[in-house]
């Protein structure tokens, strides 16, 4: 079957005697060329022709710029025009859409923008070329750029997974009857992940039809979504000297309790997660919120001075929270023997009578890269709830999962449940208000509980834990491991 001609219909609308001497020039390559010299007439055109492209003076008479691609967008017939304005720089063009249009400086050279149109329509040819596939699709992202992929994906209303590649990355964007649902790119998700892939410009493709079972997170329409991304990304680029690098590692300046009060949501999600993710590119993979604005939020903590840019400490590798042999320990002594070249887990017990000592508890894991806390857990650290706080990734094969389990008489009943697949019990803070819980771990369950308290004086047989404090975490996490390994403890406790 014969391969559709693609139309290349264009508009020259302008007074001037620069654009209007192009006319010649596109008909050589193929285009069928209306030329014309006021805004009234070109928008006379554009809906008797229907073109694929409209060049427009910016200071055009009778009809302003604006204002025709204002009218031209509001009518079904014509809402995918796509508009080059030209102009002098520092103008602005209301309703100009960066995925779609362009705008050229005047004085312009010729030949550049000959070849910027005849780009224009290489890439439409090609996007075309894909939207009349009915099977599986693939190419490469220099040929074809995400942003043409999605509105030819949008204008065919077509259902199914992009999935896209570049080096070792992975990552999805998920369509719905033309609308993206959902995209992915490693362990981040939502329009953050979207907004992420409209920066690669390089990678392969591959478009696999069907409707997507996902979660939709994502409800803006696809124009709206396109333009927004591509706004704080062009905004990124442009500040991108002023905002913190990704590899920076950054801390509070000032204590927590001095903050000040009032702080915008935004804001206080950030300076959460900054407790635990002191390196910018964690703390943007673990933020929902978009990267440009987290960026924004550190930029002004930093120059207000409530945040501080830290020196990494150089050195030798940390050492490991447990040991390959302490780990192997702890799977066989769970009947895991089978799963030892895969990922198994275990629970942490947090034993607690007040949110103060959760969050002392998880102050002594920042900067730990095993630590993951629960987002939960985050939002709600003013509360003492019952449930995972996050956990300690051991490795690749291990995990051990962080459970708080409220030391109160409430609670009690449900103790028992959750003495399966103890790694061990820690009674955070004073133990003599958890004084039955503790008895309950050791005499009934038979189970090693650790004293764990967050500042001098330390009682005998007690561990203590401080802020970003790795070597006291190894050193309560060795004490339970001998249950395992038939060790002695260590001696490093009170």
């Amino acid at each position: 079957m014969p391969m559709p001609i693609v139309t290349k219909t264009v508009i020259l609308a302008s007074a001037r005697d620069d654009l209007q001497g192009l006319v010649e020039s596109l008909r050589q390559q193929g285009c069928q060329v209306h030329a014309c010299n006021d805004g009234a007439r070109a928008l006379e055109l554009a809906l008797r022709l229907f073109p694929q492209l409209l060049v427009v003076d910016s200071d055009i008479p009778l009809l302003p710029a604006a204002r025709l691609a204002q009218i031209l967008r509001a009518n079904p017939r014509t809402e995918g025009l796509s508009f080059f304005f030209v102009g002098h720089e520092g103008e602005e063009i209301e309703g100009f859409q960066r995925h779609r249009d362009q705008f050229l400086l005047r004085p312009f050279n010729r030949e550049q923008l000959l070849l910027t149109i005849a780009t224009f329509f290489g890439r439409r040819e090609r996007t075309e070329q894909v939207s009349r596939q009915e099977k599986e699709v693939a190419g490469s992202l220099d040929q074809i750029s995400l942003v043409d992929l999605l509105q030819v994906f949008g204008l065919n209303r077509k259902d199914g997974i992009l999935h896209l590649a570049r080096g070792e990355e992975r990552a999805a964007v998920f369509i719905l009857e033309g609308c993206v649902i959902n995209a992915r790119v490693g362990r981040v998700g939502g329009e953050k992940a979207f907004f992420r892939l409209l920066r690669w410009e390089n990678g392969t493709f591959w478009f696999v039809p069907g409707p997507p079972e996902v979660e939709a997170l994502i409800a803006t329409p696809l124009d709206h979504l396109l333009m927004e991304g591509m706004r704080q990304n062009d905004e990124e680029n442009a500040q991108r000297d002023a905002l913190p690098q990704p590899e920076a590692m950054l801390g509070l300046k000032v204590p927590r309790e001095r903050l000040p009060h009032g702080l915008r949501p935004t804001t206080q999600e950030v300076l959460m997660l900054l407790e635990y993710y002191p390196r910018v590119e964690e703390l943007l993979d673990h933020c929902p919120r978009p990267d440009f604005e987290v960026l924004q939020v550190l930029k002004v903590l930093l120059e207000k001075g409530l945040v501080e840019e830290l020196q990494a400490a150089a050195g030798e590798a940390p050492l490991p929270l447990l040991t390959a042999e302490e780990v192997l320990a702890a799977k066989d002594f769970f009947n895991d023997t089978e799963l030892l070249l895969e990922s198994a887990s275990s629970k942490l017990v947090l034993l607690a009578t007040a949110p103060e000592q959760l969050r002392q508890f998880t102050q002594a894991l920042q900067g730990l890269p095993e630590f993951e806390p629960e987002s939960a857990f985050l939002l709600g650290a003013d509360r003492l709830g019952l449930g995972d706080i996050g956990r300690l990734n051991i490795g690749e094969s291990f995990a051990l999962r962080l459970f708080c389990l409220p030391a109160t008489a409430a609670t009690a009943p449900l103790w028992t449940a959750f003495g399966r697949r103890l790694f061990g019990v820690a009674a955070l803070g004073d133990p003599a208000g958890m004084a039955t819980a503790i008895d309950f771990f050791e005499a009934s369950l038979h189970l090693p509980v650790a004293r764990v308290v967050f500042a001098p004086p330390l009682a005998a047989g007690t561990y203590l834990l401080q802020r970003n404090d790795r070597q006291g975490v190894r050193r309560l996490l060795a004490s339970f491991a001998t249950r395992f390994t038939g060790e002695p403890v260590p001696e490093e406790v009170a």
